[in-house]
């Protein structure tokens, strides 16, 4: 990519939309009604889901805030924009440390669109020269509460109560715009407005602050919603509801909290309304991730993408068009904890997560064993408790899995991914 924007708008018969990106971070997707959760109490995302499409396999991309962000408005993996870490105490990230400079709101100002952000943004402290609105925004590490917690003032509902002003100030005639609301919760430290607790506690439903939190920013989903209808906005406006990635509840690898390839970290809500194009009620389970983000909200826009991205559009998709898709999902990651490198390979029925920096690889059989609970890599082997002893070699499979994450990584010119699957095939070597 190059320092600026290439940016030629396409003809449409329609006014080009508004675009509204609603994104909470650390939301699992089996933490909605509509992904097919029996307890949580969501009905705006669910009724977000009715009117338009849910895509029931989409991922992140490198599974912790900056590099899923980078990723987001790039389109590119995080070994492309280099943002690999959380980043804290720096001005614009994309400015000084990313490999990739141009970014989704370059693309969409210079293509006539006003760009608002309030909320979360975890890619520097101050406001980028892409922004024409930067409200109620933050970095990362503040509290969900502006003073005590119940006695205070909740965060996310100021947030909600911005942009709606901002919806509410557009007039007929102004350029379109794309508003991203960007919502801490329900990232730890897990907690809501006490209302929203009622459903879970003392019923047995762990971590209830979670998942009040997950109903909590569904009722400000809701607020932005009703803006929109309120304001004639909804009928030609594409909202996408999604999240950077998922929680572990510290169940993974020693403890880890969100650093990990398994799909309780990885998989993510990514459900698109937009009245006037995508029809109701729909369902997609093509693999979908962050990076087809960007091309998307691009071909939405009408405006042409810049090179280099590795992403696709999913509006062919939404709109219920054939179109060639990947069938495949690639997953980069560095362990917190051990600060193990790895690399995740995942099909329809199995996943396959190479590592090095001293640490091992895993083999899931997804159709036998969607918790991921089972690692089958090396089998038979013996074990504290003999699970695997019975168990047949995988072998072929893991090399199988580890062979199309080289080509792909080397596709894509990610050298640790190459290097990781080699390892892997290395491994397996004479089983």
């Amino acid at each position: 990519m190059g320092d600026g924007p290439d940016v030629t708008a396409r003809n449409t018969t329609m006014a080009r939309p508004n675009i509204v990106l609603i994104m909470p971070d650390q939301q699992r997707a089996d933490s909605l009604g509509c992904y097919g959760n029996v307890f949580t109490r969501t009905p705006e995302v669910d009724r977000m889901a009715r009117q338009g499409v849910r895509f029931t396999r989409a991922f992140t991309t490198w599974p912790v805030c900056t590099p899923a962000r980078g990723t987001m408005w790039s389109g590119t993996y995080p070994h492309r924009h280099k943002l690999i870490d959380n980043v804290y105490g720096v001005d614009d990230a994309f400015a000084t440390m990313a490999g990739v400079s141009t970014t989704l709101f370059d693309v969409l100002k210079a293509g006539g669109y006003t760009t608002a952000h309030f909320g979360k943004w975890h890619l520097g402290e101050k406001q980028p020269r892409y922004f024409d609105v930067w409200e109620e925004t933050f970095n990362s590490r503040v509290h969900h509460w502006i003073g005590g917690v119940d006695s205070g003032v909740w965060r996310p509902g100021l947030q909600t109560d911005r942009c709606i002003q901002f919806l509410n100030s557009r007039k007929e005639g102004d350029p379109p715009f794309c508003m991203v609301q960007g919502y801490y919760p329900p990232h730890d430290p897990y907690t809501a407005p006490k209302e929203f607790y009622a459903h879970y506690r003392d019923k047995g439903v762990p971590f209830a602050g979670y998942y009040a939190g997950v109903s909590a920013i569904d009722y400000e989903t809701g607020r932005i919603l009703d803006a929109l209808e309120r304001n004639g906005q909804r009928h030609n406006t594409l909202v996408i509801f999604f999240a950077d990635h998922g929680d572990t509840f510290f169940y993974r690898d020693d403890g880890e909290h969100k650093f990990v390839c398994t799909d309780d970290s990885i998989r993510i809500p990514f459900v698109l309304s937009w009245p006037a194009v995508i029809p109701p009620n729909t369902v997609n389970d093509r693999m979908v991730g962050l990076q087809d983000l960007m091309p998307t909200v691009l071909d939405a826009a009408g405006v042409a993408p810049p090179e280099g991205m590795h992403g696709k559009s999913v509006l062919p998709l939404a709109r219920g068009e054939r179109s060639s898709w990947r069938d495949f999902y690639f997953v980069q990651n560095r362990t917190h904890k051990r600060r193990v490198t790895q690399r995740s390979y995942r099909t329809d029925d199995w996943k396959l997560i190479g590592s090095v920096d001293g640490g091992s690889h895993s083999l899931y059989d997804l159709k036998r064993d969607p918790e991921e609970e089972w690692d089958l890599f090396l089998t038979p082997r013996k074990d504290v408790m003999d699970r695997f002893r019975d168990e047949p070699s995988h072998a072929p499979k893991a090399r199988e899995l580890a062979e199309r994450m080289r080509s792909y990584a080397q596709s894509i010119d990610d050298t640790e991914g190459v290097g990781i699957a080699d390892r892997v095939i290395a491994e397996l070597a004479g089983r």
